[in-house]
């Protein structure tokens, strides 16, 4: 089930940078595993899809606290770990500590691309036969302030439901 998630998670951050879906699709997957923790090494990927996702519209302070975070629940882990996420692990912790810094100094945003493993890079390949890394900022509004123009309506309905059943 993760993998399938993680080529997905990956697809869409290097080839869409469509980060606040990033974030939904692996927070999604990590959730319904039977159990789960917020020290997880995948939520260091939320996070950074997170982080990737405020430091593209400017918020820098949000991108170096998220970074940090992403970066303090993966650094204990392991390289046979990291290789289940398809990372390489001193290379992901190398990016992680340079978003960081670059986040701290205002640095404007540019692409990230994260060192997959040859294996996580062809089975996206095989599953995203268009894949690429897009190395220039995506700047599509829908995917750049996807959480101000995205459909709520199902969330609205859910909390209005939840409200009315509490009022019972």
């Amino acid at each position: 089930m993760l993998e399938n998630d993680l080529v997905h998670f990956y697809y869409q951050f290097h080839h869409e940078q469509h980060y606040f879906l990033c974030h939904d699709i692996l927070e999604e997957a990590w959730k319904m595993q039977r159990a789960f923790s917020k020290q997880d090494a995948v939520v260091s990927l939320i996070l950074l899809a997170t982080g990737s996702y405020h430091y593209r519209r400017g918020n820098f302070k949000g991108a170096h606290k998220t970074f940090n975070k992403a970066y303090q629940i993966i650094v204990n882990y392991s390289e046979e770990t990291m290789a289940t996420l398809g990372l390489v692990r001193k290379a992901y912790l190398n990016i992680l500590t340079q978003l960081i810094q670059d986040a701290a100094q205002e640095i404007p945003f540019s692409p990230i691309q994260l060192p997959l493993t040859a294996t996580m890079i062809v089975k996206v390949k095989t599953q995203f036969p268009d894949f690429q890394v897009t190395d220039t900022v995506v700047e599509t509004p829908m995917i750049l302030h996807h959480h101000q123009l995205r459909d709520r309506s199902d969330v609205i309905i859910a909390r209005e439901a939840a409200l009315e059943e509490r009022r019972k």
